[in-house]
C-alpha cells in the first residue's frame, strides 16, 4: 500500500515512549490536527510498505 503510514503523539516527558519509536524506525514530524500548538506534544511517523 503505497503512502500508508502510522502517526502518533506522545508527551515530551514519556523518555520510554520516545526510545521506544526512536528505535522503531519513527521520525519526528509536525505536530497533527489537535496537537497541533501544543508544547508538550510531539507526533511521529513510520512510512509503511513501499
Amino acid at each position: 500500500m503505497r503512502g500508508a503510514r502510522l502517526l502518533l503523539e506522545t508527551g515530551v516527558q514519556q523518555a520510554a515512549a520516545l526510545a521506544l519509536y526512536t528505535r522503531a524506525g519513527f521520525r519526528r514530524i509536525p505536530n497533527f490536527g489537535y496537537y497541533e500548538g501544543l508544547e508538550n506534544s510531539l507526533c511521529f511517523e513510520l512510512p509503511l510498505g513501499g
